[in-house]
């Protein structure tokens, strides 16, 4: 348990990311299938929906978040993608291990936690961690699916986050998100 101690101390933990779901925006919500658009920095490339919100100010300690329109004034959740980048230098973490902390966290920190998804898989070119689970944050009921790759000593993760009665709505712009993240070699 000393060892699992030791790896919680990591500079952002992995449920910190949830916390930036609660960020509201103003905007409507466009029925229309989506055009897309992309970012993309030295380190990693993504791509979203032209009519989400781009945010690189780095609040919070996230490279970026990107943000869906409100569906009206009446909504208070602006469903989100996050990406961040926790430096794992010196703590000798894989996947596998990210797994493990990953899912001992959501045991004993997260509210009312709900695992739905928690593996290692694999793209054309390289293993990553998908977990998918729900949790209570604040008045909100939330749904969560995150991927974690891990490179040179430091854990690259795109977080999609939305009202858990409005995942499925939302599911294909978050998850398509997710998709399309990638690093660069």
């Amino acid at each position: 348990m000393c060892a699992l101690s030791n790896l919680l101390m990591i500079k952002t933990t992995f449920l910190a990311l949830v916390f930036f779901a609660t960020v509201n925006c103003v905007y409507a919500q466009m029925d229309t299938p989506q055009q897309m658009t992309g970012f993309a920095t030295k380190l990693y490339k993504i791509q979203y929906p032209i009519s989400w919100r781009l945010d690189t100010s780095r609040i919070m300690g996230t490279e970026l978040l990107l943000f869906s329109p409100l569906e009206s004034e009446r909504d208070k959740f602006s469903e989100n993608v996050n990406v961040a980048i926790q430096d794992l230098g010196g703590q000798n973490i894989d996947l596998e291990k990210y797994k493990q902390i990953t899912e001992y966290q959501l045991a004993e920190l997260a509210t009312d936690s709900q695992v739905f998804e928690s593996s290692i898989a694999k793209t054309d070119k390289e293993h990553y961690y998908k977990v998918s689970y729900a949790m209570t944050q604040g008045t909100f009921r939330i749904k969560i699916t995150s991927v974690c790759f891990i490179k040179n000593d430091k854990a690259y993760l795109a977080t999609f986050s939305a009202e858990f009665d409005k995942y499925d709505r939302y599911k294909n712009d978050g998850e398509g998100i997710l998709r399309s993240f990638v690093l660069i070699k």
